[in-house]
């Protein structure tokens, strides 16, 4: 490392917010790029990077970089590229073991004759999952259920909304980490 990473990375531990941002700005984009380049999805993209960052400022204090933050951070967001990667693939793999298991009805509702509590408490995780949501900021659940749900890009949502894209981003960091909280016991 240089003096410059090394002191950037002195004033990171101690919480500088300055050069937490400074670094935010100089490589955001650059791994925003190799994330989707992975990914192949903006959106995955975008949140894999955001975690990243979110995991560098929330533990600014244990920060134990011993070749560079550029190395450090294309490492961490591979990392969460591989999770993204690894949770797709446990997901297609429930979809399909739910496609030989779950008939419909007449009316196309969805009938499951091996496990008829899944439907009770499918239901209840989506109540639980709104009223999240709904707990958000306004603001901030705005953002989100524009990203989320009407898969609007950063860009579009800050034109949307007149708020910068950087706002858009802190946005759905903030609803990010704090559905993650508040989901943590349902979520294993």
């Amino acid at each position: 490392m240089n003096l410059l990473e090394i002191n950037i990375l002195e004033r990171l531990r101690h919480g500088d917010e300055k050069a937490f941002e400074y670094v935010f700005r100089t490589y955001y984009n650059h791994l925003y790029r190799y994330s989707k380049q992975i990914l192949k999805d903006d959106n995955s993209a975008e949140e894999a990077v955001e975690l990243t960052f979110i995991n560098l400022w929330e533990n600014h204090e244990n920060l134990n970089i011993e070749t560079s933050i550029k190395s450090y951070l294309f490492k961490s967001v591979f990392n969460h590229c591989l999770n993204f990667i690894k949770h797709l693939q446990v997901k297609e793999r429930y979809i399909l073991y739910l496609k030989h298991h779950i008939d419909a009805d007449s009316s196309g509702n969805v009938v499951n004759h091996e496990y008829p509590l899944s439907i009770v408490i499918e239901n209840e995780l989506e109540l639980i999952l709104e009223k999240a949501i709904n707990n958000l900021p306004h603001q901030c659940r705005e953002v989100f259920i524009l990203s989320r749900y009407d898969n609007l890009k950063n860009d579009e949502i800050a034109v949307k909304l007149s708020i910068s894209v950087n706002t858009v981003r802190t946005h759905i960091s903030r609803a990010l980490s704090k559905l993650r909280e508040d989901l943590k016991e349902y979520l294993g």
